[in-house]
């Protein structure tokens, strides 16, 4: 290890590493690996560094200045780094970020179709695998044991590979828009069941913050806002094709208790169940 760098809390670690000859020639290899606690004090300026550079932003939000454009970068973002040339970056508010140099094999072929498609600010697909990826790097340079320079190079250029395709537009529209209608699908084929986020989120695979946002950005609601509106059509159903009781319109529908329910409706549509069964006269 060495010192730690400015705007960077004691706890913050970072861990070197020298691949062997035939590695750097065969695989793409780590050079240099972190887990930050970053101030908003934390900047990084150079002229070149003489690899790649990943930056997974864990928590917080910071900035990217290189090829004389600004790009920010936000939680869950990934910053994808050419350090061979001059480059600018640091974070804005406390922050926390795990990140790799790297290098080797065609590691500049990826890099250059990744900034070319989606630029150095992206996402990925599976955050929860990216995520796991990325630590099994960390804790093999880390680690006291002997790095297994075959299967690092095998995270490495998963991870890339994972970027890459979320850089096409298409194969990312695609990707998104299904695991959305995968929720919605589950959602209103289950209104009785609980539904938290967490579970949400882990069904589609993402963190429940980047599955909120992208829940959000495809339907125009939270989960949780759209799964009141499932539950209300569900119970609008109820109230206008049959003579169920509030209250066994309430838990068939999955509301919890009949005074939340009623509540609930009242605020939505502007009426209680009661009168909205009258005005669609239903006995």
């Amino acid at each position: 290890m060495r010192p730690i760098d400015n705007g960077c809390s004691e706890k913050s670690t970072v861990f070197f590493y020298t691949p062997g000859e035939s590695s750097r020639q065969t695989f793409f290899y780590p050079l240099c690996v972190g887990h930050y606690y970053c101030t908003d004090q934390y900047l990084v300026q150079r002229n070149n560094y003489n690899s790649f550079l990943l930056i997974y932003i864990k928590k917080g939000e910071g900035f990217l200045e290189v090829n004389h454009k600004r790009y920010g970068f936000h939680k869950e973002d990934v910053v994808l780094v050419d350090c061979y040339k001059p480059h600018i970056y640091g974070t804005t508010k406390d922050s926390e970020i795990l990140w790799f140099h790297f290098d080797g094999s065609t590691s500049r072929e990826y890099v250059n179709m990744i900034n070319n498609n989606v630029g150095p600010v992206c996402s990925v697909r599976n955050l929860i695998s990216f995520e796991k990826d990325l630590n099994r790097i960390l804790l093999m340079i880390s680690s006291e044991s002997t790095v297994n320079d075959a299967l690092c190079s095998y995270y490495i250029v998963k991870i890339l590979t994972d970027l890459l395709l979320c850089s096409t537009k298409l194969l990312k529209e695609e990707n998104t828009h299904s695991i959305t209608e995968d929720i919605i699908s589950y959602i209103n084929n289950n209104p009785s069941c609980k539904l938290s986020l967490e579970e949400l989120a882990d069904r589609a695979g993402l963190s429940p913050f980047y599955f909120t946002r992208l829940f959000k950005k495809e339907t125009g609601y939270t989960p949780h806002e759209y799964i009141i509106l499932s539950r209300i059509n569900i119970a609008k159903f109820y109230l206008k094709s049959t003579t169920y009781s509030i209250k066994e319109i309430c838990f068939n529908s999955g509301f919890s208790s009949e005074s939340s329910f009623c509540s609930t409706f009242r605020r939505v549509c502007g009426m209680t169940p009661s009168e909205y069964r009258v005005d669609n006269d239903v006995d």
